[in-house]
């Protein structure tokens, strides 16, 4: 088993998030995708004794295709972020529904915590947007499009087609499931703000956009094929 984490300039978060997941799964492999970070985000990783894969192509598609590449013979790869936001101790049973066959790819889905300024109203309502496009034109989907909290199987990351380049990679990792019949199951975890420090690198308006694009092109390439089972 393994844990992928992209990172693009998460030097006030990242050794709080290796010290979670080393403590959530001390067996794991952890690997820092570093995205060419210019604060010392890897130097920091390195520095801890976790592994360290330079992703020079700009974009969190590029970090997550490597990662995919990199860990080809793990039989499970957990995908998270490197700000804090998603907590390791929920990795077990994203974990749980793939080791089990009940799941090719396992969704954390996001469940801002009450009060704590986790998730934007402009992204609440841009997210709703975006499920529903991609319900519409690609079929049903997991609830949570965008959730970077994932775990995937062998099969899954070996049947698979990514091209994406950017923030528009999870919505092609769902594109994908819905069109290959692979089974998907989601389920909710608590969504934490950011680690003081840290910034996002998002643009509700310009990602957004290229979300949406994503789910077009998916439809037009892929065909409304449905039957992807969530819960």
């Amino acid at each position: 088993m393994a844990v992928a984490i992209p990172c693009y300039n998460e030097a006030a978060a990242i050794a709080a998030v290796v010290a979670d997941y080393r403590a959530a799964l001390p067996d794991a492999l952890i690997v820092v995708f570093d995205n060419n970070s210019t604060d010392g985000t890897g130097d920091i990783a390195r520095g801890l004794g976790v592994r360290v894969e330079l992703v020079r192509e700009q974009g969190k598609g590029h970090a997550v295709r490597a990662a995919f590449k990199a860990l080809a013979d793990h039989d499970v790869v957990v995908l998270t972020d490197g700000d804090g936001t998603y907590p390791a101790s929920e990795a077990h049973r994203l974990i749980a529904l793939v080791e089990q066959g009940r799941a090719d790819m396992a969704v954390g889905a996001r469940r801002p915590v009450a009060g704590a300024g986790a998730m934007t109203l402009v992204r609440r309502l841009g997210n709703l947007l975006i499920r529903s496009a991609f319900r519409i034109l690609i079929g049903p989907g997991n609830t949570d499009l965008l959730s970077g909290y994932r775990a995937f199987s062998k099969t899954y990351r070996q049947q698979v087609q990514l091209s994406a380049t950017g923030c528009e990679i999870e919505t092609e990792l769902a594109s994908e499931a819905v069109a290959r019949g692979l089974q998907v199951v989601e389920i909710p975890i608590p969504y934490h703000p950011r680690i003081a420090g840290t910034e996002s690198k998002l643009s509700a308006v310009r990602d957004g956009a290229r979300i949406l694009r994503t789910i077009l092109r998916q439809s037009w390439r892929l065909g409304p094929i449905k039957g992807v089972r969530t819960h």
